[in-house]
């Protein structure tokens, strides 16, 4: 039987919480290794002084939602209706809640086994010539297969294990080349990006490096039997009963490809074969339920849903990343076991790097990079208005996480709201046509050279470097502009 616990922050430690685990083993503590209630704040204190997060157990102590239902006329009472007032995002505040909402987690988390150690202005050039890589081997793999011979499989690994290695040291990296690639698809990137999704996830949760590799590896080739499919039938949305059982064959076909190529990882045939199966049974193409589902399998199958969400073959349909979350959040317990869409959602965020966002204050901005541990509070470029109108020759960056820095940078920048607002934080993420950041603008952000003032966060625009091609922005508009 799972436990019944939960993770919550420091900040979250309330009095009645039943402290279960820490973020660091017990004997570096003077904590009893059985756990121990909050009693008061004291304690609280000093469970500060020692950790970051811990987890607690609801079954025999308070949970975040029993603290949750202050009463009518208190203070706690007056704040909440203030931040309901406030016009956030409801998938947004609700997944806010999420760690308190949700059913007991069916699997462990070790949140501690993987470190960001690379920056990510570093981590680009290399992310860059990884997945250039990576396309281009898994597009060779794809003819190779499909013509029902061997293929180069220690290549592609190779590129995998480059990719695996990249996101590992930097998650934010590959999420930026995806994004810049959107309005120029190829064929693969729904692979690629399957597979980015299931690796940030796996590395969220601290799984094995070998499963992160099989994990990839998997989601590049899951869909290998559709190269023989008719185009219209993988494009048709309303397919008759006929049309849907060719279409289902497609995972048959890819494991059979696959072994006609000699290929044995039974790991990664595994993955294929379960992760079109749905936890409530709905699923193909042996309609498994529940624990049935192979953990690994449920992860790529889960990857690809966000992507497909994300990406939709009709453009008309694409969705907005805190949308396409909101569509995902709403099949838990459905299609997806409740725990594994919470905390793959924690797990990407609801704004990946590259997301064009507005906030409380009505400010407009880019999503930079993520907070790993607090992926609603993201790291922010913030652009500067002329009537109405970005202006991306001037901006700010600004953490979300420091709330408090936050809104004396917005205020120094000219926002007038930066006090207004109970909450600072993410109201949406909207649409680069309607903020005014096209290809252009961003040619003309990405191209000057700028440095971050360790006093306010403000940008130097009076600064040049000797080489315009080098920096975060300039690998950026390589990437773009080509």
């Amino acid at each position: 039987m799972a436990l019944q616990q939960l993770k919550v922050f420091i900040h979250e430690l309330e009095v009645g919480m039943f402290v279960s685990a820490l973020d660091k083993p017990w004997a570096e503590t003077p904590f009893p290794i059985q756990g121990f209630l909050i009693k008061c704040a004291a304690d609280s204190s000093r469970v500060k002084a020692y950790c970051d997060y811990v987890y607690i157990d609801i079954a025999k102590g308070a949970s975040p939602l029993d603290l949750k239902n202050p009463a009518p006329g208190s203070r706690e009472f007056n704040n909440d209706l203030r931040n309901k007032a406030q016009d956030i995002n409801p998938i947004v505040r609700g997944l806010m809640d999420s760690r308190q909402l949700a059913a007991p987690r069916s699997f462990v988390i070790q949140p501690d086994i993987y470190k960001k150690t690379v920056e990510l202005s570093k981590e680009i050039p290399a992310a860059r010539r990884v997945m250039n890589n990576l396309v281009g081997c898994l597009s060779v793999a794809t003819r190779q297969i499909t013509k029902g011979g061997q293929f180069n499989l220690r290549q592609l690994q190779q590129s995998v294990d480059d990719m695996v290695d990249s996101v590992v040291r930097c998650p934010d990296a590959f999420t930026w080349l995806l994004q810049l690639r959107a309005k120029d698809r190829h064929t693969h990137d729904h692979s690629i990006r399957s597979g980015l999704w299931a690796t940030q996830f796996a590395r969220h949760v601290g799984l094995e490096l070998d499963q992160l590799k099989d994990l990839c590896l998997a989601a590049l080739l899951k869909d290998i039997g559709k190269s023989g499919m008719d185009r219209t039938l993988l494009r048709k949305s309303d397919r008759n009963d006929v049309e849907e059982a060719e279409y289902r064959g497609f995972v048959s076909a890819s494991l059979e490809k696959l072994k006609q190529s000699d290929f044995d990882n039974r790991r990664v045939m595994n993955i294929i074969k379960f992760h079109c199966e749905r936890f409530d049974g709905s699923g193909f193409p042996k309609g498994c339920s529940g624990q049935r589902i192979p953990f690994l399998a449920a992860i790529v199958g889960i990857a690809s849903e966000f992507d497909r969400l994300c990406n939709p073959r009709e453009v008309s349909e694409v969705l907005t990343p805190s949308k396409a979350t909101g569509r995902l959040y709403e099949l838990r317990g459905h299609a997806f076991a409740e725990d594994l869409v919470v905390e793959f959602i924690q797990s990407v965020g609801l704004y990946p790097a590259g997301t064009l966002v507005e906030l409380t204050t009505g400010d407009q901005g880019m999503v930079i990079e993520q907070n790993p541990k607090s992926r609603l509070s993201p790291r922010l470029a913030i652009f500067d208005s002329v009537d109405g109108k970005t202006n991306p020759e001037n901006y700010i960056f600004v953490d979300l996480k420091n709330e408090d820095k936050a809104r004396a940078q917005l205020q120094k920048f000219g926002t007038r709201r930066a006090y207004d607002v109970a909450k600072l934080a993410i109201v949406k993420d909207v649409d680069s046509e309607r903020l005014g950041v096209d290809e252009k603008m961003l040619n003309l952000l990405i191209s000057k050279p700028f440095s971050v003032s360790q006093s306010s966060g403000l940008l130097a625009h009076n600064q040049r470097q000797s080489d315009s091609n080098s920096g975060f922005f300039a690998a950026l508009k390589q990437r773009l502009l080509g």
